[in-house]
């Protein structure tokens, strides 16, 4: 039975409708790595798609070394499904018990096919350090006035309810 479900599958990718030539690529990212809670958080990216039908960015986000996560779907512009430079942002809670605390953002993105780009990861610290105002990298200059959108997640809320909740 095994060896039938491993063939079955071999042959189901081989024969599958999904061309994987042709998924999207992200060519470049940057986000500041520390962050004070209350502060909203900016990832800048770039990305490409050879067909030109990207339809939307994913992103997850987690507590950094979890598996638990929460998903966000941004939609790509019409005009920008072939090729895009701008950032996604994060507004995070304004809670002190966010000090300290890790997570991790996995974005990818997604054409009208279904075909998925290579994820890429970024860690976002609450430290306490105010990097809003940090100096951005002149490659990045160009990217920083082209919003693609939030990520919107009730994740990080949820994570401080926990947290302040009485135990048990």
């Amino acid at each position: 039975v095994l060896t039938t479900t491993i063939s079955g599958c071999g042959e189901l990718c081989k024969h599958g409708t999904i061309d994987l030539g042709n998924k999207p690529v992200i060519l470049d990212s940057y986000a500041p790595q520390n962050v004070k809670p209350g502060e909203v958080w900016k990832i800048l990216l770039k990305a490409e798609d050879k067909d030109g039908d990207m339809k939307d960015i994913v992103a997850r986000i987690s507590p950094a070394g979890r598996s638990f996560f929460t998903y966000s779907i941004t939609p790509i512009h019409e005009g920008e499904r072939g090729h895009f430079a701008g950032y996604l942002f994060v507004k995070t809670p304004p809670s002190p018990y966010l000090r300290g605390q890790m997570f991790h953002l996995t974005i990818s993105v997604r054409d009208k096919v279904g075909r998925k780009s290579d994820p890429i990861g970024l860690l976002l610290h609450f430290n306490g350090r105010n990097e809003a105002e940090y100096t951005l990298p002149e490659k990045w200059q160009f990217a920083s006035s082209n919003r693609l959108g939030g990520i919107f997640s009730d994740y990080l809320l949820e994570y401080v309810r926990e947290l302040t909740s009485p135990q048990e």
